[in-house]
């Protein structure tokens, strides 16, 4: 129909309407018929009619009105819309450059905040943990912090686990080396943390409910402070980060946390040292008279309990453990 083309000119219903009338009759028509075929008051029609005449869409003609020709009366109303779309684009153009200029000024601080001092670091983390409202996601690695207020920490993660915040976090290799660590990882996990393990995590990192994260400032030497980064393309990017690096490291269980080969069973500690021995799955069958999968299974089991991603980085990890020779 015509008339949604019409109305988009800036005619009303009835304009419209009438004007087609006008159109189809093809000639001067009085204003009581196209009353009648409208049902409009004589009055309500002539206004009409005369609001038609304004727009330079109808004319009068003896006693009745008849259509100016659409070609020209549309035209000329496509060319005032049209000159009005111009003008907004202008005003868009102008408003988006005010825009940039405005963005280009803020403050970096805005996005990026500089926390400095290792107390004020811990309090920041201490802090985040207790405002998560649905998600904690930390890499953590060596070196720590001292007087990191672990206790507080480890009650804050309790408390949010409880309230039904999801807490994952991933340890690097290096780090389940060291006692505490291993104690602390045990205890989140009986608390519900979903953890993982993965060699050579590139920094330390927690990120709340995907809207803030805080990272070092230098990966070396933690305590000269950290980066506390709101949402910004650089929080995005940490996130897609932290989500890669989940994605490929090797699930904990409190359970599999050993400190020691003797926490292995019999038969996978003796998988392990033919595996460092660089034996390959169908020899270690052989040797052991055990099936390919029962291997695999063990291989599995081993490399969970270090932590690693592959055999040879189990083999590595077993090595420096003194696990085997």
């Amino acid at each position: 129909m015509i008339a949604p083309r019409l109305a988009a000119l800036g005619l009303t219903w009835p304009q419209e309407t009438a004007y087609e009338i006008l159109v189809g009759a093809g000639g001067a028509r009085s204003a009581p018929e196209i009353g009648r075929v409208l049902g409009l008051a004589p009055e309500a029609t002539v206004e009409l009619l005369e609001s038609l005449r304004e727009r330079g869409l109808a004319a009068v003609s003896g006693t009745g009105y008849r259509a100016n020709p659409p070609e020209v009366a549309l035209g000329t109303l496509v060319a005032e819309h049209d000159q009005e779309l111009g003008r907004i684009r202008r005003l868009t153009a102008e408003l988006q450059e005010q825009y940039r200029d405005a963005v280009r000024g803020r403050e970096a601080a805005q996005f990026v905040e500089v926390v400095t001092g290792q107390d004020q670091v811990n309090r920041y983390y201490l802090h985040l943990v207790q405002r998560a409202r649905y998600g904690l996601d930390v890499l953590t690695k060596p070196p720590y912090l001292a007087g990191a207020g672990v206790p507080q920490t480890l009650h804050a993660e309790d408390a949010g686990i409880r309230r039904g915040v999801r807490f994952r976090a991933v340890y690097d290799g290096d780090a389940l080396d060291e006692e505490n660590t291993l104690a602390i990882a045990r205890q989140s996990i009986e608390f519900g943390e979903e953890a993982r393990a993965i060699g050579g995590l590139p920094f330390k990192l927690a990120i709340v409910d995907d809207s803030v994260g805080l990272m070092p400032l230098d990966i070396r030497f933690p305590a000269r402070g950290a980066l506390l980064v709101h949402a910004s393309a650089l929080l995005d990017a940490l996130i897609a980060l932290f989500e890669g690096i989940w994605a490929r490291a090797v699930p904990m269980r409190a359970d599999r946390l050993a400190d020691g080969v003797s926490e292995l069973a019999d038969r996978a500690a003796e998988v392990l040292r033919l595996m460092a021995a660089g034996l390959k799955d169908e020899a270690i069958a052989r040797a052991l008279h055990v099936s390919r999968r029962t291997v695999q299974k063990h291989i599995t089991e081993i490399m969970t309990t270090l932590g690693a991603r592959n055999r040879f980085q189990a083999a590595l990890l077993a090595s420096k453990r003194g696990w085997v020779g």
